[in-house]
C-alpha cells in the first residue's frame, strides 16, 4: 500500500519542521537565556547586597563594642570630644547629639539594636528573594531543555522527510 502524497509535499513538510526548529532556537531558546539571565544577574546582585548588609550589622557590633569600652575607661565626669561622639554616633541621625555617658548607653544600645534588626530584615527579604529567583531560574532552564528537545526533534523529522525524497525515487 502506498500514500498517494506527492514528493515535494513530503520534502517541503521537512523544510518547514526545520524552519520552525531554527525560529524556535533563534527566538524562544534564546528570549528564554536571556531571562535566565536576568534572574542570574538579580540573584547576583542580591548576594552582593546580602554581604554588604551583613558587614553593616558587623560594623555596628563593633561600634557598639567601642562605645562600651570608651564608657568603662572613661574617666568620671570627663566628657568626650563632641567630635568623637558625633562620629561614633553618626549611623543614628537622631543621637548625633546625645552625651555619651552611662545615662544614655541604653537609648544608644537600644538604636544599634533597632538599626541591626532593619538590616536584618532587609537579609531576610533579599534571601527569600533569592529562593524565588532560584525556582524561577529552574523552571526557564527546564522550559529552555524541553524546547531544544522539541527544535531538535523537530530537526531530525524534517531531515528524515527531506531525504525520504531520494527513497522515494524509482530505481531505472
Amino acid at each position: 500500500m502506498q500514500i498517494g502524497l506527492p514528493t515535494w509535499v513530503i520534502v517541503a513538510t521537512g523544510l518547514v519542521m526545520n524552519v520552525i526548529a531554527a525560529l524556535m532556537t533563534n527566538f524562544v531558546i534564546d528570549g528564554l537565556g536571556e531571562k535566565a539571565a536576568v534572574v542570574e544577574e538579580t540573584q547576583s546582585s542580591n548576594n552582593q547586597l546580602i554581604q554588604l548588609t551583613w558587614q553593616q550589622v558587623d560594623a555596628l557590633e563593633r561600634r557598639r563594642e567601642t562605645l562600651l569600652i570608651i564608657l568603662t575607661t572613661q574617666e568620671e565626669g570627663r566628657e568626650l570630644p563632641k567630635m568623637l561622639v558625633s562620629q561614633l554616633l553618626s549611623p543614628f541621625s537622631d543621637m548625633t547629639d546625645t552625651p555619651l555617658d552611662m545615662v544614655n548607653i541604653n537609648k544608644i544600645m537600644l538604636g544599634i539594636d533597632q538599626q541591626q534588626d532593619l538590616l536584618r530584615n532587609k537579609i531576610d527579604t533579599l534571601y527569600l528573594d533569592n529562593l524565588q529567583l532560584a525556582d524561577s531560574y529552574r523552571e526557564i532552564v527546564s522550559s529552555i531543555s524541553n524546547y531544544r528537545n522539541l527544535a531538535l526533534f523537530l530537526q531530525i523529522l524534517g531531515l528524515a522527510l527531506i531525504m525520504a525524497r531520494d527513497l522515494s525515487r524509482k530505481p531505472d
